[in-house]
């Protein structure tokens, strides 16, 4: 069977239409959920954006031993896996920190198609004029900023544009190598993660010249008005509008190739992204007083999953699921025997109907050594969330059936719930194998000293 797994970076479940999705329209990813299974309790577990991708290529559960960087050389990864049982490997990709090849992410596969210019890509030289779409002071990273409107000041048409030049690349790939035997095509496409500079015609109104915020600073988002928090939404809206007309490009495609029935395609992303909630923009700490960091909650935790496999009937499914279990999946669906190293969960079962869970707790978690201070870990059940610092500081608890957003912590109401929680977290961890030290103070639960 062939297999396309396609990646997008920073994608919230809440903007899209199959999940519930108010703010925005994605007329063509609803049309696929349709014809696919839906999983409704995909959650990042190794985040953000790196330590996802190891996850997802390794089917290991990285946070506790890996950080953000490159890929250990030892692991043993899906695309070795798969072009060694004879696959075509592809990947397509503009997403900057997967596609440094002092990382390793591309090990294994046979082509590598990397669209140039995202983000702060060192693409265009420093010399060419940019224009400013906002106040430059009311920007993060104004370096990064500038460098990316260098790399896009020759943008004319929609053609031009990342999103539409990834999902050409890989159609432009089908077309020329999917007819030549089993393939594995995996695309990580960048948006819509910010800047979040969508054309005009993916506005639902038009923003005017010089507040165009396409990359806030990330923080507190109290700084910036409600407009202006308005305004932002509706940019990282219209990164989502036009993310999902590629992919209804690409899904006619397959169809147009005569892919449809011997081709599995999985859609996910890796995280999503705080635009206003919790008074928090962005998804990572820049500021002082936040020294342990940001705890997990909903709106960055919880992502889409939809899978497409020919002969599955679709359905959604109920499950406690995360990226990493797709490189069982994916394994499973070629053919190929899954390594003993993998302990992520195969989803064919989950996904056929002959399986309800493949685990009672989903985990989401910053890397234990990242970073000076404690980033906080979010532990799961369908009804509860616990956010886990280290023993000695107070957690957080939600009762996810009455407070869906993660508001109202109720940890001194039911400090037995968040003791059961801790203890499926602690159970979790050593089922991972590894090492007790590198995750020593967050084993042990007794009374709080600290607020």
């Amino acid at each position: 069977m062939n297999i396309i797994l396609i990646v997008c970076d920073s994608w919230r479940r809440d903007f899209l239409g199959c999940y519930g999705a108010t703010e925005v329209e994605t007329p063509h990813l609803d049309r696929f959920a349709q014809e696919a299974v839906v999983f409704d309790h995909a959650y990042a577990a190794s985040f953000p954006t790196l330590p996802c991708r190891a996850e997802l290529f390794t089917g290991k559960f990285v946070f506790p031993y890996l950080t953000w960087g490159a890929l250990p050389a030892g692991e043993v990864v899906l695309a070795d896996c798969l072009s060694r049982r004879h696959y075509q490997t592809a990947m397509v990709l503009d997403n900057l920190p997967v596609s440094r090849l002092d990382y390793g992410y591309d090990r294994g596969f046979h082509t590598r198609v990397r669209v140039r210019g995202q983000w702060y890509d060192d693409w265009a030289p420093p010399d060419t004029p940019v224009r400013w779409p906002a106040p430059k002071e009311k920007m993060g990273w104004p370096n990064r900023v500038e460098q990316y409107l260098r790399n896009v000041a020759a943008r004319k048409c929609l053609e031009d544009y990342f999103a539409p030049r990834v999902y050409q690349a890989a159609i432009d790939w089908l077309e020329r190598f999917a007819a030549q035997g089993p393939f594995f095509l995996y695309l990580d496409g960048f948006d819509p993660h910010e800047p979040w500079d969508p054309p005009e015609q993916f506005l639902r109104e038009p923003i005017p010249e010089g507040e165009r915020l396409i990359y806030p600073k990330f923080g507190r988002a109290g700084i910036y008005s409600p407009e202006e928090l308005r305004r932002i939404r509706a940019l990282y809206g219209g990164e989502v509008r036009m993310v999902d007309q590629c992919l209804g490009r690409l899904r006619a495609a397959i169809d147009r190739l005569g892919l449809r029935e011997t081709t599995a395609v999985i859609f996910l992303s890796d995280h999503g992204v705080f635009l206003g909630e919790h008074n928090l923009l962005g998804k990572a700490n820049r500021q002082r007083q936040d020294v342990n960091g940001w705890p997990p909650y909903r709106e960055v935790a919880a992502i889409p999953l939809l899978m497409r496999i020919p002969g599955v009937v679709p359905r959604r499914v109920e499950a406690l699921v995360h990226p990493g279990d797709l490189m069982p999946t994916v394994l499973e669906l070629a053919g190929v025997q899954i390594p003993p190293t993998v302990r992520a969960r195969s989803l064919l079962a989950v996904a056929r109907g002959e399986q309800d869970e493949i685990r009672d707790v989903a985990i989401t978690g910053w890397s234990y050594g990242a970073r000076k201070g404690y980033r906080p870990t979010c532990i799961r059940t369908r009804d509860w969330s616990l956010v886990w610092w280290r023993t000695g500081i107070r957690p957080e608890l939600y009762d996810r059936c009455s407070d869906a957003g993660e508001t109202r912590d109720v940890f001194a109401e039911h400090p037995e719930v968040a003791r059961e929680l801790h203890a499926r977290y602690v159970r979790f961890l050593k089922e991972q194998r590894v090492p007790p030290k590198n995750y020593w103070s967050r084993r042990f639960f007794f009374i709080w000293t600290k607020p």
